[in-house]
């Protein structure tokens, strides 16, 4: 049924493309700290902005710019150092947030106060992640014929999946860190762990994407 339109093994993708969402990535982990210092409305806000950054990396690749960018040791290496910084940044800023709970990070909250920090903030911790680059450009195009008459429906197709599990997940998490938020309110202890946990998985991817070898 899929072959007919482009698609390759669409139940071998649909597999792989579930296991890769679940795996834990800076994505995942913006998501939980936004729903958690901002709420629900601004988890999904968060949502959003991943949503926005896998279309346009599945714009880039129908159109070979995700290729170029990977075939080009400068750019390539440039977004990957870029986006090793701003998940430091990140997981400092959390951090410093809690030596400093008076103070209360400006920039932080100058970023979260409205739906656009919280989008620029999001779409940036996925386009500078050369992994998330890397999958549209192999493990997705593994799965699409590019000789097929109509190859753009391949792609919206396979879009539309990737997407709709994005969004299950996420907001699975979304509502798991309002459950949290819930639950931990009023014990700062438990409060100042969770956040140095968040805090230190960023800075650990950070040091993951530096020290990677694609």
């Amino acid at each position: 049924m899929f072959s007919n339109i482009g698609i390759i093994n669409f139940w071998t993708y649909l597999l792989g493309v579930t296991l890769i969402i679940l795996a834990p990535g800076p994505e995942t982990m913006f998501v939980i700290k936004t729903s958690i210092k901002s709420g629900v409305r601004k988890g999904f806000t968060a949502i959003l902005s991943i949503v926005l950054s896998d279309i346009l990396l599945v714009f880039m690749a129908w159109c070979g710019l995700a290729a170029v960018i990977s075939s080009t040791p400068f750019l390539f290496n440039t977004i990957k150092y870029a986006g090793a910084a701003y998940l430091f940044y990140l997981g400092m800023q959390t951090l410093y947030s809690l030596i400093k709970p008076e103070v209360k990070n400006e920039i932080e909250e100058t970023e979260l106060k409205d739906d656009g920090g919280i989008i620029g903030q999001g779409m940036l911790v996925t386009l500078l992640n050369p992994k998330t680059l890397l999958f549209h450009i192999s493990f997705f195009s593994q799965f699409i014929n590019i000789h097929a008459p109509h190859i753009w429906m391949a792609f919206i197709i396979l879009t539309t999946v990737m997407l709709t599990i994005t969004l299950i997940y996420l907001s699975f998490l979304v509502f798991c860190g309002a459950y949290l938020v819930s639950r931990l309110k009023g014990n700062r202890i438990l409060s100042i762990l969770g956040n140095m946990l968040i805090g230190f998985f960023f800075i650990g991817f950070a040091a993951k994407l530096l020290y990677s070898s694609y």
